[in-house]
């Protein structure tokens, strides 16, 4: 009685039956080793330069709800914020070490994760597929 249930262990701890596991999916080097935030770092400062220029007087003013005058239609948000570009950039490179401390935890975590978003996608097609069907007659 018990020689099929050893037999049925051992098949099911078998290389093969160990094939069938999917591999976890890798991150790129570049994002595992942080040198991601290095890449992005001019595109950051960039997008801070246009985010700091954008016209928000109008906007002020209409939340305010008052008329538009001229020096509105010339605030940016820089003007709003007093943030110069410079102390936007220096707090870009002074962040810099926290985010690649972040990419490398998350790359670290990544085989972690992406086991549990596959148990959660698994879960929700079970669900799903335990919904009552529309077309079925209601009593």
């Amino acid at each position: 009685m018990r020689l099929p249930l050893i037999f049925a262990a051992l098949l099911a701890a078998s290389p093969a039956a160990a094939q069938n596991v999917a591999p976890v999916p890798q991150l790129p080097p570049e994002v595992a080793s942080g040198q991601i935030v290095d890449q992005l770092q001019p595109v950051l400062q960039a997008l801070s330069r246009a985010v700091l220029n954008l016209p928000v007087g109008e906007l002020e003013a209409a939340v305010e709800n008052r008329p538009v005058t001229s020096r509105d239609r010339s605030k940016t948000v820089k003007d709003a914020t007093g943030m110069s570009e410079r102390e936007f950039d220096r707090e870009i490179a002074a962040s810099t070490g926290t985010l690649k401390a972040g990419t490398q935890a998350v790359a670290r975590s990544w085989p972690v994760i992406s086991r549990a978003l596959d148990q959660v996608g698994q879960e929700l097609d079970r669900a799903v597929a335990n919904l009552p069907s529309p077309a079925y007659p209601k009593r």
